[in-house]
């Protein structure tokens, strides 16, 4: 889940990437280095980088908004890949594919489910023995290879599960960043701010670990208050508009059991019935 800290890593990469078009060994776009990073100056470390002429961007969280707190449905943005496959063929089932784990290799058998969960020492014959000694437990069932034969079977049905992520949206915020950029004279400092600006500004998305968050200008101020001590400064404000994510790991399902009970009146007569699906 994307967080303050990711949003605000994400700003600083994009911001370093306008300072460093062609990477940070080669000159920043205004000649002098510039630093970019998340929080506040350390103000005895400004001074000193600004008197060698060294250009700072600092990126601050602001204000918060709450644009929307309704929780969404969980989604599954990539489903899970089975590598195992168990195939039938009349009353023989072949294990194939390759090993991975987590997952899971199933046979309902007249009704009955046998699960076994795929080891990450498994071989195809390995998995094919571990089913058929489960299935061997209620009928005949033997393995010979990555074949499980059962040979009085009246229905199998192979099924194979594996694991995935889910994930929902919890909460929706708006976070105002500011960017400050600092220097040690206007005209060192008024050029790169405008090309953070413009570039900004014409970024409409942030892209962050687990979405693509929308990015908005807001306001910019200039700051010379401090000019006798050579300190001139320009704020930006960029509101990120972000997702709090939250995940889980499920698993496919496998086989699915339903117990159908009967009403008191009627519970002698029909008993507890278990249905396997």
């Amino acid at each position: 889940m994307a967080d303050l800290s990711d949003v605000s890593s994400a700003l600083v990469s994009l911001i370093a990437g306008i300072a460093y078009p062609n990477g940070t060994g080669q000159p920043s776009i205004v000649g002098n280095p510039v630093l970019v990073y998340g929080g506040w100056p350390n103000p005895v470390q400004l001074i000193a980088d600004l008197k060698a002429n060294k250009i700072h961007v600092s990126v601050f969280p602001t204000i918060e908004r709450i644009v929307d707190t309704a929780a969404s449905d969980w989604t599954v943005p990539t489903a899970p890949v089975n590598t195992i496959t168990l195939t039938l063929s009349g009353q023989a089932v072949t294990v194939g594919g390759t090993i991975s784990t987590p997952q899971n290799a199933a046979l309902v058998v007249d009704s009955k489910a046998y699960v076994y969960a795929v080891q990450g020492t498994d071989t195809l014959a390995s998995i094919a023995t571990a089913l058929a000694a489960l299935v061997a437990v209620d009928q005949t069932a033997t393995a010979a290879g990555a074949v499980v034969t059962i040979p009085n079977a009246k229905k199998i049905s192979p099924r194979v599960g594996g694991q995935g992520t889910a994930q929902r949206e919890t909460r929706r915020q708006e976070r105002t960043f500011q960017i400050s950029i600092w220097a040690n004279c206007f005209d060192q400092r008024d050029p790169i701010a405008g090309k953070i600006d413009a570039a900004l500004s014409n970024s409409f998305h942030l892209t962050l670990p687990d979405q693509v968050a929308a990015l908005r200008y807001k306001s910019s101020r200039q700051d010379d208050d401090q000019q006798k001590e050579r300190i001139y400064r320009r704020d930006l404000m960029y509101a990120v508009e972000y997702s709090t994510i939250a995940t889980e790991t499920d698993y496919q399902i496998t086989v699915g059991v339903e117990n159908i009970t009967a009403g008191p009146s009627l519970d002698a007569q029909f008993p507890v019935k278990t249905i396997v699906e």
